[in-house]
């Protein structure tokens, strides 16, 4: 039996990247034959329009969910706030710019 994983990235100005770290992710678990994992993606009080890019990819796929955090608390206070919602076995820290492969 294969363990769930989670994926959390914290996301700051990346209404133009933070989909397509999600579209790698899930890529690369359907390559690996991986269903069981989730993404969490938060946002860390954004000036963007990030929240509106990760509420519709939730809208649109259940592995999707996001946290909205009402104050800017930085890189570190994002990945905490994921992992107090993280279901899986392991958790995986990704960055929202696509600077982790």
């Amino acid at each position: 039996m294969k363990e769930k994983i989670s994926f959390v990235i914290p996301c700051y100005n990346s209404e133009n990247t933070v989909s397509m770290v999600i579209d790698e992710i899930e890529q690369e678990c359907a390559k690996a034959g991986y269903s069981k994992y989730e993404i969490i993606a938060v946002n860390d009080c954004s000036p963007d329009n990030v929240i509106d890019v990760l509420a519709n990819r939730a809208r649109n796929d259940e592995k999707v969910k996001v946290i909205d955090l009402s104050i800017n608390g930085g890189k570190h206070s994002a990945l905490m706030a994921g992992f107090k919602f993280a279901k899986g076995d392991f958790i995986v820290c990704v960055d929202d710019d696509m600077q982790c492969p």
